[in-house]
């Protein structure tokens, strides 16, 4: 297989009937909010590649410099 075409995760939600299902299999496969200015924020999000700046506990134990709350984050 591709390693461009491999999911990183499958993305699960419940039903009314509180099954699990897999997102998309419904034939649709874009994921979406229900507040539409968090679809705003996430593609911008997206786009300028800001996941690259999130900083995790893990990064923090290596370089006690960076901040593990992401203080900047939502500025």
């Amino acid at each position: 297989m591709n390693p461009s075409m491999m999911v990183p995760f499958k993305l699960y939600t419940r039903d009314a009937s509180k099954n699990w299902k897999l997102a998309g299999s419904d034939g649709g496969c874009r994921l979406t909010t229900k507040e539409p200015a968090a679809n705003a924020v996430l593609l911008d999000y997206i786009s300028s590649k800001k996941w690259e700046d999130v900083v995790d506990f893990d990064d923090h134990l290596d370089d006690i410099t960076k901040d593990w709350l992401n203080p900047e984050l939502f500025k």
